[in-house]
């Protein structure tokens, strides 16, 4: 997968979990801990320069009561 391609996949999920966390008023260290990561590795997702993993995504998810995939939908 091209570098551009996999940042942008990046980029919009931590953009779709950061709108939504917020949206929902659900701070970032309230969402590691449900999630049993730390704020930071949260900032990073958000910020689109980390690449988590399936279960994280799944976890995340769960907490914000969506679907996984509503995490990857484009505005």
């Amino acid at each position: 997968m091209p570098k551009n391609k996999k940042d942008k996949i990046l980029s919009l999920f931590g953009s779709r979990v950061f709108k939504i966390r917020t949206h929902q008023k659900i701070s970032r260290v309230q969402l590691a801990f449900e999630i049993n990561t730390d704020e930071k590795h949260i900032r990073l997702i958000e910020k689109g320069e980390i690449n988590t993993g399936i279960l994280n995504a799944y976890k995340i998810a769960q907490v914000l009561n969506v679907k996984v995939g509503t995490l990857f939908e484009e505005e």
